[in-house]
């Protein structure tokens, strides 16, 4: 290697001048001053490139488009909860319509029960009275407006008891059984399943119907079944609260 006179070094500018002015140098100058790994480098880049960059980009971008297909799917998924959401709406209010239906239906059904239980009590009277009183009559609703409106125009009784006691369900008259020689009024409400205002309103009546007539009067509930606040009840204002099976 010869070195000329313009080559001498004394600083780090020479240096850098005398290495561009002899380019060969500059390669043995790396190879001193760099280690082995570091010249390597960027061959091991390139490798690293190759074997391990790319295989790892070629998974992300399938990834990318599995997500991409995912949240196609999740779309669809949310437009089928939105349409279900709706479906369930719509059989929410169906049900509701349902319900209501169904529990006009069983007021009816309940309402007819009543009906016709009241009506069964008319025409067994005398048998369903029959331990109270003797030649039992069923009064018409007419003949007992009659009495009731007697009873007002002579101020027996209030507008608003007249009111009350023409809901009521049965009016008989006569003899106690244990008494033949004393004539009775009887009042009598028809219930299902008696409660406690069911035992109110008959006494409340019975009340009502004893001061029209001036006549003793029985207040009686027949029922198929009661709660116990009706037997309570029918035992505080005495009551006669008779159970039927039919």
């Amino acid at each position: 290697m010869q070195v000329k006179a313009n080559d001498r070094i004394e600083t780090f500018h020479d240096l850098v001048r005398v290495l561009k002015t002899h380019p060969e140098w500059l390669e043995e100058l790396r190879q001193l001053i760099l280690t082995t790994e570091l010249i390597e480098l960027p061959k091991k880049f390139e490798e690293f490139i190759e074997n391990e960059f790319k295989p790892l980009k070629k998974k992300v971008d399938k990834l990318e488009e599995d997500v991409a297909v995912l949240k196609q799917d999740v779309a669809v998924l949310k437009q089928d909860v939105a349409v279900l959401k709706q479906d369930v709406a719509v059989l929410k209010q169906d049900v509701a319509v349902l319900k209501q239906d169904v529990k006009i239906l069983k007021d009816d059904v309940g309402m007819l029960k009543g009906d016709m239980f009241e009506m069964k009590l008319k025409d067994k009277a005398p048998s369903r009275f029959g331990f109270i009183i003797r030649r039992c009559k069923v009064l018409s609703a007419e003949k007992y407006v009659e009495i009731l409106d007697d009873a007002l125009d002579e101020n027996k009784i209030t507008f608003e008891e007249r009111e009350d006691a023409l809901d009521v369900d049965l009016v008989a008259t006569g003899v106690l059984t244990k008494d033949p020689t004393k004539k009775v009024f009887l009042v009598a409400e028809a219930s299902v399943k008696a409660d406690k205002r069911d035992i109110e309103r008959a006494y409340r009546r019975a009340q009502i119907f004893k001061k029209a007539t001036d006549t003793e009067t029985l207040a009686v509930v027949v029922c198929k079944e009661k709660t116990q606040g009706a037997i309570k009840k029918a035992q505080e204002l005495d009551v006669i609260l008779i159970n039927v099976l039919r």
